[in-house]
């Protein structure tokens, strides 16, 4: 009886989930203590948020094309859901954070699939700057106490249950009694956090690959030849709102859990931006490139300063003190065109994001190398290798078609 070992993909997934369950506590081990310490584990936290919330604006965007500038809004509603039941519970009673959190992904993917449906009639820049209203309104609206109406003053005071401008402050995360020995708060916090994370990227990516990913990316491509083919384009539409609203209230709740506090300032206009700046940067249409995105919403900071540290590295930059930025000051004060500047660039050279400049990378590289990445991780440009492969077998099929005829001129 012969025993089959597993793929190397499913060791790849393997190692790699071991080290996102061991990841906290890495910085107290020797050779990972000179670089990884409490702090990274915290950052680490705020990339499965992102990866989390980002994941939605690329099943919206990405995927099936629906241009969304207002995701921030849905993060908003979801983690003003979740905080109101985290802080005030629910007709009496307190509700636990993963019911509060799930509720927080189901009100806001009910939200979505709702706002779908005007949306129908709407595309590329109509939509974007239809979901940009949502944005700009949703503010205002969570610091409502009255509204005037027909001269009359109507008391809605949502402001009650949001917090108004102060917003809503939450206590701060805490593990168990059972394991306070065992988990720090900003372990605990990690794993709270990572677990729905890895969840939900589980979700997007059979999502993507199932009959409903199909059908968005028909949508996307072609919508009339998507409709003569039998896709019900307002249902699959809504659904991409529903989805992205889902995955956008899950992770509006646990920002509200991680960060403690919510205002209606926590997800403002340049977030918004931000995120799509995000995505395309990491690559749309691409889990892959959804985990560079999110990468870079956890560490932009970081990003900025190391970049600003390297030009000013430059001997000759010293020349043009006073004409051109070269201070961390002036990079502070131009922190946004760190944002644009790649952006223009990856959307002139790299349109694909850097998910698809590492597959472009990998397509050039020789059948030896992709075979082997095809065996470790599944990435393969399957296409080019069957062409490569096919391509003697069809020298070979012509050339016998040519030598019966070469014999008959004989």
């Amino acid at each position: 009886m012969t025993r089959t070992l597993p793929r190397p993909s499913v060791l790849g997934l393997i190692l790699l989930l071991a080290v996102v369950a061991i990841f906290p506590y890495l910085y107290t081990w020797p050779f990972f203590s000179s670089f990884l310490d409490p702090f990274r584990t915290f950052q680490v936290t705020r990339f499965g948020l992102w990866l989390i919330i980002l994941l939605g604006l690329n099943l919206l965007t990405g995927y099936s094309g629906q241009i969304s500038l207002g995701h921030a809004a849905l993060v908003a509603v979801g983690a003003y859901v979740a905080a109101v039941l985290m802080s005030q519970g629910f007709m009496g009673h307190d509700v636990p954070i993963a019911v509060a959190v799930l509720a927080a992904g189901l009100f806001t993917g009910a939200l979505g699939f709702a706002l779908g449906a005007p949306a129908l009639r709407l595309s590329g820049p109509y939509l974007a700057i239809a979901t940009f209203a949502m944005i700009i309104a949703l503010p205002q609206i969570l610091k409502l106490e009255s509204i005037s109406f027909a001269g009359q003053e109507i008391n809605v005071n949502i402001a009650r249950w949001t917090g108004g401008v102060q917003g809503l402050l939450l206590d701060r995360p805490k593990p168990p009694e059972s394991l306070k020995d065992l988990v720090t708060e900003r372990q605990w916090l990690y794993y709270e956090v990572m677990v729905p994370a890895v969840i939900m990227a589980a979700m997007a990516w059979n999502l993507t690959r199932s009959r409903i990913g199909r059908a968005f990316v028909a949508i996307r491509d072609a919508e009339v030849a998507a409709e003569h083919m039998g896709v019900n384009m307002a249902l699959y539409k809504m659904t991409a709102f529903a989805l992205s609203g889902l995955f956008a209230g899950v992770g509006g709740g646990l920002f509200a859990y991680n960060e403690a506090f919510i205002s209606p300032d926590s997800f403002e206009i340049i977030k918004s931006i931000t995120m799509v700046v995000a995505i395309v940067l990491g690559g749309l249409a691409s889990i892959m490139g959804t985990v560079f995105a999110a990468l870079f919403m956890a560490f932009q900071n970081e990003i900025v300063d190391a970049l600003s540290r390297l030009i000013r590295q430059i001997p000759s930059l010293s020349i043009l003190e006073g004409y051109l930025p070269t201070t961390a000051n002036d990079f502070e004060k131009l922190r946004g065109a760190v944002y644009s500047i790649p952006l223009m660039i990856f959307i002139i050279f790299a349109p694909g994001g850097v998910a698809g400049l590492i597959h472009q990378v990998g397509d050039a590289a020789p059948t030896w190398w992709q075979k082997g990445r095809s065996r470790v991780t599944g990435w393969a440009s399957t296409f080019k290798l069957t062409r490569r492969r096919a391509e003697p077998d069809a020298e070979a099929a012509v050339e016998e078609r040519q030598d019966p005829e070469d014999e008959t001129r004989h």
